[in-house]
């Protein structure tokens, strides 16, 4: 991801003719650098959104312009965002794909009765990159110089018509680029809506980011809502930029009150699953069961395990014998961990064998037994 976020050299402006003299190389020593007091970046999102140029992907209807939304209101208000503090500053939401009766409903679901705040502005309609969307973006700062959030909802929406001369990655990177030039220029963060392609990748959900590379490598910043399948509750919200952390965090969407809320980390998220799928599990509590009825130690056969599912649980643990074997190796580390429940297995030679469950209270010479 790092590596697509790089300045691409052909997208540089073309020499000067032959005979003509190019503007002079602007440079600054190491040392003037070095010794030179430059404001750190201006964050609308203390640790989650600085200023500059943003981008928030995922597949259509994620939640999107819920998520913005609420961003909207969070900044205007000065209020937390998703747990992370905000910096109060006007907002302006060009939401390109609603009308004002949606938006207005939206707004009064998220907002639950309470005043709409000051400093944030809407349009539903807007000019495309090539026939003066930039103009209108400036006149609205000169208007309103407090804004430090603009939100572009879709990107789609304002790009121009295209020349057909220059390749998709360069239109791409020209078209984000003088957005991102806007967002540098007032010191604001621009934050672009965008989707992510149906098809799975590598792994990484920045590599589904619509159109080419030169998308998210003029972005500082970029965002994506994914999930494993789209009827799950959970989504991973990943980040990625240059003056935050990368990292990844488990969103959830609550419905009543039309707001996204933060689960936490994602390894936080899935070690609270594996621990309630643990405590939930009808094979360890047939296990835990077996070894406290048996002072300590439970000795048996994967069927004998099976019949005792049934008999302790009344459900069938495991489709086959082998089955039930792979899972309770799985759960190996777990039951050690948890229930301090050591497991061994001893072959008969012929395939199969007895398993042992024992605490690691027990002492030795009934370990050995």
């Amino acid at each position: 991801t790092e590596e697509t976020m790089r300045w691409d050299p052909s997208t540089a402006p073309s020499a000067a003719e032959p005979g003509e003299k190019g503007p002079s190389l602007s440079v600054i020593s190491a040392k003037e650098l070095q010794q030179k007091e430059i404001a750190p970046p201006r964050f609308v999102v203390k640790g989650f959104l600085p200023q500059g140029l943003a981008l928030l992907a995922s597949p259509p209807k994620y939640g999107k312009s819920w998520f913005v939304l609420g961003l909207c209101l969070a900044v205007a208000e000065g209020k937390p965002f998703l747990g992370w503090d905000t910096v109060q500053g006007g907002c302006l939401y060009l939401a390109l794909e609603d009308a004002q009766w949606r938006l207005q409903d939206r707004m009064n679901q998220v907002l639950a009765g309470g005043e709409a705040p000051e400093g944030l502005y809407y349009a539903t309609t807007a000019q495309s990159l090539d026939q003066g969307l930039l103009d209108q973006l400036e006149e609205h700062m000169v208007a309103h110089p407090d804004t430090g959030l603009i939100v572009i909802d879709t990107l789609q929406k304002v790009r121009g018509a295209g020349s057909g001369k220059e390749n998709a990655y360069s239109a791409d990177y020209r078209e984000v680029g003088q957005l991102k030039a806007f967002a540098d220029r007032h010191s604001v963060c621009l934050l672009l809506v965008h989707h992510l392609r149906k098809m799975a990748d590598d792994g990484d959900p920045f590599n589904r980011i619509s159109g080419t590379n030169g998308i998210l490598g003029a972005a500082d910043t970029a965002f994506t809502l994914s999930r494993k399948k789209r009827s799950d509750t959970k989504t991973t919200l990943s980040i990625t930029g240059r003056d935050i952390e990368s990292r990844e965090v488990v969103l959830e969407f609550d419905n009543a009150r039309k707001r996204w809320q933060l689960l936490g980390s994602v390894e936080q998220f899935e070690e609270q699953q594996a621990r309630l799928e643990y405590e939930s599990s009808d094979l360890v509590a047939t296990i835990k069961a077996l070894v406290t009825e048996h002072g300590g130690r439970w000795t048996g056969t994967m069927q004998e395990l099976l019949d005792a599912g049934k008999r302790c649980r009344g459900v069938l643990l495991a489709d086959n014998n082998r089955s039930l074997t792979d899972k309770v190796k799985q759960l190996e580390p777990l039951l050690l961990q948890n229930d301090g429940i050591l497991h061994e297995r001893r072959s008969n030679g012929g395939g199969g064998g007895k398993h042992r469950f024992f605490t690691r209270e027990l002492p030795e010479e009934e370990k050995a037994g």
